[in-house]
C-alpha cells in the first residue's frame, strides 16, 4: 500500500509536491528509505550578498529550513520573508553561533566573497562549534586552498563555475546546459540534431561513435491537437454515442 502523506511519515509535510508524489506512490513502501531520502537537512547561509541570498531562497523553495546570517541589518531585513530565520549576527563569534542554534544545523555555507578574513574566521568558527559540513565560497584557488586547510569541507567558486558553463554554451551552439561531474566526466544537455530524429539509441550508436552515454531524455510536451468545434446541439437532442478510440467493429 502507498504511504499516507502526514500519517505514517510526518516529515513529508515539509517536502515539495514532486517528492510527496514519489513517496506516496503505490510502489513506495519502505518507510525507512523514504524518511532517509526525504528529510531535508537544516542549512545556515552566512553572508547575504547576491550569491548567499539566492542560495538561501533556492534552498527554502526546495523545502529546506534555512537560517540566513549577515552583519548588515538591511540585508537581513530584505531576506527575512524568504527564509525560516534571518539573523543579524557575527558568524565569527562562536558563543553567538551556539546561542542561535547554528551549531545544530547539518550544513553551513559561507557565502562571503570579498572579505576573505571574515570568510576564513567564519569557516573556522563553524567547524569549532561542531557543524559537520561547512561549504565555503572563494574567489581564487589560493584562497580556496587556505579555506580547505582551515576546515572547509568543500570550496565553491561561483564565478568560475558560471564562466565555465557560459563558455561552453557560447562556444557550442547546440549546448543547452552543462554540469561538470569531475575532471574527466560531465553531463550535458543538447538540442537534438536533425540527423538523430526518428532513430533509436541503438541505431545512433553514440558510445561507439562519440564515446558518450545517453542519459534521461527530456521529451517536450506535445501541444494539444487542434480540434474543430462541435456544432451546437439543443438540450433535447440526445448526445451521439461515444466509441472507444482506435477500435473497430466487425460484423
Amino acid at each position: 500500500m502507498a504511504l499516507a502523506v502526514g500519517a505514517r511519515i510526518p516529515e513529508l509535510n515539509s517536502c515539495s509536491p514532486p517528492l510527496k508524489r514519489w513517496a506516496t506512490h503505490p510502489a513506495t513502501t519502505d518507510k525507512a528509505l523514504v524518511v532517509s531520502l526525504l528529510i531535508m537537512p537544516r542549512f545556515a547561509v552566512i553572508g547575504l550578498g547576491r550569491f548567499g541570498t539566492k542560495l538561501a531562497q533556492e534552498l527554502t523553495e526546495g523545502g529546506a529550513e534555512v537560517i540566513a546570517v549577515d552583519v548588515d541589518r538591511r540585508l537581513v531585513e530584505a531576506a527575512r520573508d524568504e527564509v525560516a530565520l534571518a539573523l543579524v549576527l557575527d558568524a565569527t563569534d562562536e558563543d553567538a553561533l551556539r546561542a542561535q542554534g547554528i551549531d545544530k544545523v547539518d550544513c553551513a555555507v559561507v557565502g562571503i566573497g570579498q572579505d576573505f578574513e571574515a570568510a576564513a574566521l567564519a569557516t573556522a568558527a563553524l567547524r569549532s562549534v561542531g557543524v559537520p559540513r561547512v561549504i565555503s565560497r572563494a574567489v581564487t584557488e589560493i584562497r580556496g586552498k587556505i579555506l580547505t586547510r582551515i576546515g572547509a569541507s568543500q570550496v565553491v567558486y561561483p564565478e568560475h563555475e558560471s564562466a565555465r558553463r557560459w563558455a561552453h554554451r557560447l562556444s557550442l551552439p547546440h549546448l543547452r546546459d552543462y554540469i561538470e561531474l569531475g575532471e574527466e566526466h560531465s553531463l550535458v544537455q543538447i538540442t537534438t540534431p536533425e540527423s538523430f530524429c526518428q532513430k533509436t539509441p541503438a541505431e545512433l550508436r553514440l558510445r561507439q561513435r562519440f564515446g558518450v552515454n545517453l542519459g534521461p531524455l527530456n521529451v517536450a510536451s506535445r501541444s494539444k491537437r487542434a480540434r474543430s468545434p462541435r456544432p451546437p446541439t439543443h438540450k433535447s437532442s440526445p448526445s451521439p454515442p461515444r466509441t472507444r478510440p482506435f477500435s473497430k467493429t466487425t460484423s
